[in-house]
């Protein structure tokens, strides 16, 4: 009885308000790895000078919350302006800033949100690097290295027991030349990130 009076205060089928904002910090570890290492799951931690660790601190628009329907469902993605700025702190030098501005699509409706919440974000954007990440120069030598790059954020998030405007999120943060646009290849790294929304 008590379940069912639960779920009754929530329901995950229904539309919400616009959440104005979510706050997020976050760390990440640099990987010597390119983005389909990644995704096979060849994952390996960068060491030496050119490895270190990305301490994140994102703030996000919700823009929209969309209304989807097919197959006789209707789905509601969100439209979110993700602006990071980051703190990259390699092993070799002294800490340097990135800059980061992403228009991204957040997809809420996954069946089994009544029990664990769900959602997951992918987006495209650029990015400005202060300094050229010492991965980006190990791992192309000899190559022209561009500051400014594409920035393509992924996250997998599971909102907190009880806890609507807080989640726990698992990233990758993409930065890629985009196949020659600004250079070739780029650099990922793998993180963790706490959130509230507002």
């Amino acid at each position: 009885m008590a379940a069912a009076e639960a779920e009754a205060l929530v329901d995950f089928d229904s539309p919400r308000e616009l959440d104005n904002w979510a706050f997020e910090l976050g760390v990440a570890v640099i990987t010597k790895n390119d983005i389909g290492e990644i995704f096979s799951g060849n994952i390996t931690r960068g060491d030496g000078p050119a490895g270190g660790e990305i301490y994140q601190f994102k703030a996000t628009k919700t823009l929209d919350i969309l209304t989807w329907n097919m197959a006789g469902k209707t789905f509601r993605p969100h439209v979110e302006l993700p602006l990071c700025l980051e703190m990259v702190d390699e092993n070799g030098r002294d800490p340097f800033l990135d800059y980061n501005a992403s228009v991204q699509l957040r997809w809420v409706d996954f069946p089994w949100n009544s029990k664990v919440q769900t959602s997951f974000a992918v987006g495209l954007g650029l990015s400005y690097s202060s300094k050229i990440y010492a991965m980006d120069l190990q791992r192309h030598p000899g190559e022209d290295r561009s500051h400014l790059k594409f920035n393509l954020p992924i996250e997998l998030s599971f909102h907190l027991p009880g806890k609507h405007n807080e989640r726990v999120s698992f990233y990758l943060a993409h930065q890629s030349g985009g196949f020659e646009f600004f250079d070739k290849g780029g650099v990922n790294s793998l993180g963790i990130a706490f959130s509230r929304t507002f």
